[in-house]
């Protein structure tokens, strides 16, 4: 009985992976992707995407000296910006 439960197991095993690749399913989290805006206005132009990588490397280099605001592109279309001086970009790397 044990012998059947770990083929089982194994051929299970097996069946998902293959599934999961042949769905283009990958078990790392897809990258986290950026866009921002200088002003904190519904009609401020909004660039990006950009990686949390280009971000947190833009953050450190100062370029963004009085914030901006940013929000994940994986957040709804009309989703909120919030300001760079509270997100950890490095969490997301």
């Amino acid at each position: 009985m044990i012998v059947y439960v770990d083929v089982y197991c194994t051929v299970f095993l097996i069946f998902v992976a293959a599934a999961s690749s042949d769905a283009g399913l990958s078990s790392e989290p897809a990258e986290e992707m950026w866009e921002y805006k200088w002003e904190d206005k519904s009609d401020a132009e909004i660039h990006g995407p950009f990686t949390s990588l280009q971000m947190l490397e833009w953050t450190e280099e100062n370029y963004f000296p009085d914030g901006v605001f940013v929000r994940k592109t994986s957040s709804a279309p009309d989703g909120a910006f919030y300001s760079s001086r509270r997100i950890d970009f490095e969490l997301y790397v």
